[in-house]
């Protein structure tokens, strides 16, 4: 009878902390793989602002820059990605190549640099690497593979005015990564990351916080962001990186006829698609 009693109740506290438990009905992967391929158009052009802000507050450099994308492989989902510098003068015709590879192999990147005449690979070696100066590192540019982490739903709150899911992602293989791992809060609706803290391998705390400002609007029915900025929590510098307007009308559009010759190691040279 004392055995059946204490059964009982072993039973009962097991369901309690079972009830505890929070269930969820989409996993963390499933929505890392939403996000993954959430619609961003077959190309896109934007007009951005990049500001470098000081510890202090203080804006080092404010850039003025075009980017370009055009997805090459739409059934395997590969893109390729521009960036040229028009202002200030002391970064202007500094043009940036990434081209997505199939699955095993990194990114290709080059970079052309005015003051060196020219185009210079970038290698796996230098993923930690600042880009332009900024809080962005050469790996932050590009987009991780959802079967390169292993993700798992936390928890579901929000983000200002957003739903969010929030799902923490680790290595599968550590030196695969530049961070320890990466917690995220991806908005229910849209499936875009708002928010995503990068913790260091050396301290396992937060390194730098990635984060949305602003709201989301569709722009040709396609979910978009206009304000993003990339805090470096170890320096206390910040990277600002806005979508331009012009009178009134974010400079951003999708889907647009595109020359594949601009995606080229010769276009980063010269700055011409021939």
């Amino acid at each position: 009878m004392k055995n059946s009693k204490l059964n009982k109740k072993i039973m009962m506290l097991g369901l309690g902390i079972l009830m505890t438990i929070p269930s969820f009905a989409i996993t963390g992967t499933e929505v890392s793989q939403l996000a993954r391929d959430r619609d961003t158009g077959k190309t896109v052009m934007a007009a951005m602002e990049m500001k470098l802000v000081s510890k202090s507050g203080k804006v080092e450099s404010d850039r003025r820059l075009m980017t370009w994308g055009y997805k090459y492989d739409i059934e395997k989902d590969l893109s390729k990605v521009v960036m040229e510098f028009k202002s200030p003068a002391s970064i202007a015709k500094t043009r940036f190549l990434q081209v997505e590879n199939e699955i095993g192999r990194d990114d290709d990147k080059w970079i052309y640099l005015p003051a060196l005449g020219r185009v210079r690979r970038i290698s796996s070696s230098d993923k930690t690497s600042s880009f332009v100066g900024s809080d962005f590192t050469y790996g932050d540019m590009e987009t991780r593979e959802v079967f390169e982490d292993t993700h798992k739903l936390l928890k579901e709150e929000k983000y200002g005015e957003y739903d969010c899911y929030v799902v923490e992602s680790v290595p599968v293989e550590k030196d695969d990564s530049q961070y320890a791992k990466r917690i995220t809060w991806v908005a229910k609706e849209s499936y875009i990351p708002l928010k995503a803290e990068l913790y260091s391998k050396k301290t396992n705390e937060i390194q730098k916080r990635l984060t949305v400002q602003g709201k989301l609007e569709k722009v040709q029915g396609i979910w978009s962001v206009f304000s993003t900025t990339m805090e470096n929590l170890e320096t206390g510098h910040k990277t600002l990186l806005d979508v331009a307007k012009k009178d009134g009308k974010y400079l951003l559009r999708y889907n647009g006829k595109m020359n594949p010759k601009r995606f080229t190691q010769s276009f980063i040279k010269t700055g011409r698609a021939k």
